[in-house]
């Protein structure tokens, strides 16, 4: 409990402060909000409408708000077009999506359901299940054009990381990390592949096949097995040189988990539009 002496005491200290000594109250009108007790303080300053000041302050946060929600939106902008730019997406495939993909057939279709579904992953709350999604078939038939909408997409409105490389790539950045003046380790080449949210591995099938590049893409693939993060895997070739291209070990992990297989077997539609 406060005592008398003290409530004397703070009242003797403010009373040294102007501005917070009152020598009086009147009634005032306020145009907007009708009347309202002015109180004037001994420096001169008068207290305004408390209406106004309310709707004043309101505004002012909102104001303010404003100001952080589009510094938001510019800096999370930022980090799209730094995404996108370090996600190896081919400038010809940026604007892809799936909306702007042709499909006329009921196979072309299905083929869309597939890949929604595995893109819908990304949003689940459990998060995505780490399976694969594969693209095989005719060249010029759309799979590099599904597969890049899904990964603009992970980075554009799931805030996710994606990556696009091939799979002689994968091999020359190991290769690379093995050289005695290398930038990276190899540990670390195959930890970065492997904590990609979303990873596309192209030209699955032109490797050389030595045991050194089979190597190299297994211990990718195997890191973002473990990490349960998802591959998309885009070759031209069919289901039989796939499995013999990628060995054994690869082919059980794309197939694990309800990895599909997508084949697109139509004819390509470049010189068509």
């Amino acid at each position: 409990m406060v005592k008398t002496n003290e409530l004397t005491t703070v009242a003797e200290m403010l009373a040294n402060f102007p501005q917070f000594v009152k020598t009086g109250e009147n009634t005032v009108l306020c145009s907007i909000h009708g009347e309202y007790t002015q109180t004037t303080y001994q420096n001169g300053r008068t207290t305004n409408c408390p209406a106004c000041e309310r709707e004043r302050k309101e505004q002012r946060i909102t104001e303010e708000n404003k100001k952080l929600k589009e510094a938001e939106k510019e800096r999370k902008s930022r980090r799209i077009d730094e995404l996108l730019g370090n996600s190896g997406i081919p400038k010809r495939f940026q604007d892809k999506t799936l909306d702007n993909y042709k499909s006329n057939s009921q196979k072309q279709k299905e083929i869309i359901n597939n890949v929604e579904k595995f893109l819908n992953e990304f949003k689940a709350p459990q998060g995505h299940s780490g399976r694969c999604l594969t693209m095989i078939g005719k060249a010029g038939t759309g799979k590099t054009h599904l597969a890049c909408a899904v990964a603009s997409h992970v980075i554009k409105h799931y805030g996710g990381t994606a990556r696009f490389s091939s799979v002689s790539e994968i091999n020359r950045l190991v290769r690379e990390s093995k050289s005695y003046n290398a930038k990276y380790s190899e540990t670390e080449v195959i930890e970065a592949f492997g904590n990609y949210d979303l990873l596309i591995v192209d030209e699955v099938g032109i490797q050389s096949g030595s045991d050194a590049e089979s190597r190299a893409l297994f211990d990718v693939i195997n890191a973002r097995y473990q990490n349960m993060n998802p591959t998309i895997f885009i070759s031209n070739l069919n289901k039989d040189q796939l499995k013999a291209a990628l060995g054994e070990r690869i082919y059980d992990r794309i197939k694990e988990g309800g990895g599909v297989i997508l084949g697109f077997d139509w004819d390509s539609y470049r010189g068509k539009q």
